[in-house]
Formats: C-alpha cells, sequence, structure tokens
C-alpha cells in the first residue's frame, strides 16, 4: 500500500489549491482530517477544499463544536455549525468524560469584584459605555495588577519545586487574557512599573497582533496571524519595546517584522513549555489550541462565553504531575453565568459539580 501523511495547516491547503487547479491530488482518494475543527471550518476555504477534492472522507476534532445556540449570524447561513460542515457527528467525548478518565484537570475559579456599577442607568447602551471606561481606567488596572503580584506566588505554587526536562524549576507559570491591545498595552506598562518599584523579578511578556485581535468576540477566539504591518504604529512601536525588553531578559533578537515576529511566537511557545515565562500577557493568542503542561493559571479581564470561554480554560488543566491538581482561573470581570451555561453547553447540566473543583 502506497499511501502518505501530510501534516499542514488548512491556509497552506487553501494556497496550494488556488496555484494548482486541476493538479491530479484531487481525484486521487484522500482522507482529509482537521483538528480544532470549529476554528476556520465556515469560510471560504472549508468550500474551496471540499469543491477541489472529488473523492475524499471528512473528519472533524472539537473539544468545543459549533451548535446552534453558540453560532455566528454573519456568513454562509448553510456554514455555521460544526455539523453542517463535517456532517453528522460520529463519536462524542466531553470534558467530563475526560475529567472522569483523569486526562484533563478540573478547574477552580475565583471571581474577584473589580467594578462599582453607577445606579441609576437605563439605557444599555449607556450601560455598556460605562462599563468599557471603567474596565479601561488607570485606578482599576493599577489595582488588578496589584492583586496578580500579591497573589502570584500562592496561584502559580512558586515556593514548591519539581523537575521538569531534567532541570528543577519552582511552580508553575500563567497566561493574562485581556480584553483589547491598547488594554494590554497599560497592564504590560503597569506590571513593569509596579515590579520596578518593587524590586521584584518576574519573567513577564506579551504578544498580540492584528490579525488575531481585529475583533473581540466573546465566543470565539481567531486564528492567531502575523500581519502587523496592518497594526497601528502606536500598537506596533509598543510592541517592538516589549520585544526589546523579551530580548534583553533572553539574549534573543526578535523584532514586529514577518519573519522575526514568526519566530519571536515560537520562542515564547516554547518558554511557556519550558517554564522560563512566569506570566504572558494576551489578548486572543495562546487562548487556543496551545498546550503547556506547565501553564496552571489563567487570569482574565476580557469578556467570554460558549466555546471560547472552554477553549481558553482548557489552556490551564493539562496534567503535568501530582502537585498540580487544576486549572486555575482568576476572573476579574463576572463571567459565573457564561462558565456555567458554557459547561452545560460542553459537557452537561449537571456537570458544573465535576468540572469545578
Amino acid at each position: 500500500m502506497n499511501a502518505r501523511i501530510i501534516i499542514t495547516t488548512i491556509q497552506k491547503l487553501d494556497i496550494f489549491i488556488s496555484k494548482n487547479k486541476g493538479h491530479s491530488v484531487f481525484k486521487q482518494r484522500m482522507v482529509l482530517i482537521f483538528d480544532e475543527c470549529h476554528r476556520s471550518q465556515f469560510g471560504d476555504m472549508h468550500i474551496k477544499i471540499v469543491n477541489a477534492f472529488k473523492n475524499y472522507h471528512l473528519f472533524g476534532f472539537t473539544g468545543t463544536p459549533i451548535f446552534t445556540v453558540n453560532s455566528g449570524i454573519g456568513g454562509n447561513p448553510l456554514l455555521r455549525t460544526t455539523e453542517q460542515a463535517f456532517g453528522e457527528k460520529l463519536h462524542t467525548y466531553t470534558i467530563v468524560n475526560a475529567i472522569n478518565d483523569g486526562n484533563v484537570l478540573p478547574f477552580r475559579i475565583d471571581y474577584v469584584n473589580t467594578v462599582q456599577m453607577t445606579d441609576g442607568i437605563e439605557d444599555s447602551q449607556i450601560r455598556a459605555i460605562d462599563i468599557e471606561r471603567a474596565m479601561g481606567a488607570p485606578e482599576r488596572i493599577r489595582e488588578i495588577v496589584s492583586y496578580i503580584l500579591d497573589h502570584f506566588d500562592q496561584k502559580i505554587k512558586r515556593n514548591i519545586f519539581y523537575t521538569l526536562k531534567g532541570m528543577r524549576v519552582a511552580g508553575f507559570n500563567s497566561l493574562f487574557a485581556v480584553a483589547s491591545i491598547p488594554i494590554a498595552m497599560k497592564y504590560y506598562t503597569e506590571f513593569q512599573r509596579q515590579l520596578s518599584s518593587s524590586g521584584r523579578s518576574l519573567a513577564l511578556a506579551t504578544i498580540f497582533s492584528f490579525s488575531a485581535n481585529e475583533d473581540d468576540p466573546a465566543d470565539n477566539l481567531p486564528d492567531e496571524g502575523f500581519e502587523n504591518d496592518k497594526l497601528d504604529k502606536t500598537s506596533r512601536d509598543f510592541l517592538e519595546v516589549a520585544i526589546a525588553d523579551y530580548n534583553k531578559r533572553f539574549h534573543v533578537n526578535y523584532d514586529t517584522s514577518a519573519d522575526k515576529f514568526q519566530n519571536y511566537y515560537k520562542d515564547i511557545s516554547q518558554r511557556l513549555k519550558n517554564r522560563e515565562i512566569d506570566l504572558l500577557i494576551v489578548v486572543n493568542m495562546f487562548l487556543t489550541g496551545f498546550d503547556a503542561t506547565t501553564l496552571n493559571t489563567l487570569w482574565i479581564d476580557k469578556n467570554l462565553k460558549q466555546h471560547g470561554l472552554i477553549q481558553a480554560f482548557s489552556r490551564t488543566n493539562r496534567i503535568l504531575n501530582a502537585i498540580k491538581a487544576f486549572g486555575n482561573i482568576i476572573c476579574f470581570r463576572d463571567l459565573k453565568q457564561a462558565t456555567d451555561d458554557a459547561i452545560a453547553l460542553f459537557g452537561d447540566k449537571e456537570a458544573g459539580g465535576l468540572v469545578l473543583a
């Protein structure tokens, strides 16, 4: 039997189809398997792929399918759910099954109230503006950074040592998911200020890009992108400074140019896995599809719901050792109802007692 397995991305497959119309491979018998199939499967690329191949079997894997209840309202109305894209489901293995089988950890969630709302506002649009103004207030950001630094060692278990890849390391590491690029810039600056004034050492980094973060939908985390030429000048200049800080700490040489930024992303990914970064500030990057067993904590100042919420939470619950008993989730926004709804959607209505430690 002369069969080959090709591992690629949907973007590269899309480019191949566009540049090789009429290629003989499209007539061969193919099995197409998409991981994380809740992403990038509801637009033109998917249609081009299924139209190009003539003799294929199509399979998709995802822990967070797109159902009617959590589907979008734009785009092709015949391509909004996972079932529309891939057909009837063949097998279900939920987060409840995975926790029961000991394949992933449950979550432990803390809700930290950070906003005192103004009374007497009836208009929903005005209230939304009022909320976002309050969320980005310097006083609030200062207090949240102070809270994180005060609780950091406790949450990541900094005083507990273990062996990782032959190295002795202290505790775990964490992601901080924030609502937008401007907010990420504010947080990074405030962390640097407080760390400097206290004389404390923390391996801090940030990463964001235009294509990954041009929208901030609570239920969907866009694919990571590397098109920094589309960033506004203020954001790109700031990212250059943050990368320069990173270069100095780790003795590397990256910047926001296309090739070097992709390598910066790869370097961050590897250092997260090696427990060399303590805290990474992100907007959407690293919140889906990325696994690092050393990550045990997600700090959140961002609206999340449905599959976006479960995907983000699940960065923390990969099994490593007996010290890591659950994934820590610390919410600086009120995500309790959204969390309960997401667990019910992707587990079952009685799953909360098992999924939440």
